[in-house]
């Protein structure tokens, strides 16, 4: 299993520490390699995550500010697909976490119960069905991304720019776009146009020029290619099991 990247958010310190300590034994017990940051409010754990792709967020609920469930819909509503487990004393608030699909809720006052069956079943299960990662050589380091989280990859001469969920700047390779669409052919990504290489998990609407994300963004589309990219991405849904009407 790759490096694991875990942020943990609570406003009391002390809970941080204990948190971070608590899933350092889990991750040993389990043998997994992980990397866990702290942080003392979603405020600056959101900054972060512009810079960072963190596989796992270990949120509390009740933070000043924005509480941990705000924070999850806020992700969400961004079109983040970030694992979440909540750590809160307030067990009250089960049920409205759900509405962030959360991989699970540990709870505070039965914590080195809970930590231990819920982290632990969340690695077991990443460990089953790995999702497609890959490894990006950018300018002065490396960075490792679900393949599903990239939306689409933009060419810009000697460097393509790849755009992940979530994240607001690209992040830019060198390599030359043919080479890419090579690569990443089986994985469902269309070449749309000579500049754009998108993801169809991402494709939401086919208009006469462009294609509009789930994100909202619009991509020109080649005319000339607009029919073979049309045909192209149907056969992909249906491959999937996707109902075509």
């Amino acid at each position: 299993m790759e490096k694991l990247r875990i942020a943990v958010c609570d406003d009391e310190t002390f809970a941080l520490d204990v948190i971070k300590e608590a899933i350092g034994k889990v991750l040993q017990e389990k043998k997994v390699q992980g990397e866990v940051r702290t942080f003392i409010n979603a405020e600056s754990l959101e900054k972060k995550m512009r810079e960072v792709s963190f596989d796992l967020l270990l949120l509390d609920i009740d933070m000043p500010v924005v509480d941990g469930i705000a924070f999850g819909k806020k992700l969400r509503g961004q079109r983040n697909k970030v694992d979440i487990i909540y750590v809160s004393s307030r067990e009250d608030k089960v049920f409205d976490s759900l509405r962030v699909n959360p991989y699970g809720f540990i709870r505070k006052n039965h914590f080195l119960e809970d930590i231990p069956q819920v982290l632990g079943g969340y690695l077991d299960q990443r460990e089953d069905g790995k999702e497609s990662r890959v490894v990006l050589q950018l300018k002065d380091q490396t960075e490792t991304v679900n393949i599903e989280d990239i939306l689409f990859i933009e060419g810009a001469r000697k460097y393509q720019q790849f755009y992940i969920a979530g994240r607001e700047k690209p992040l830019a390779v060198r390599k030359q776009m043919q080479e890419l669409e090579e690569e990443f052919k089986d994985y469902g990504f269309i070449r749309i146009h000579k500049g754009y290489l998108v993801n169809y998990k991402h494709i939401q609407v086919f208009k006469e020029n462009d294609v509009v994300l789930d994100n909202g963004m619009s991509l020109p589309m080649s005319r000339r290619k607009a029919a073979e990219v049309k045909d192209y991405y149907m056969e992909l849904m249906k491959n999937e099991g996707s109902i075509i009407f």
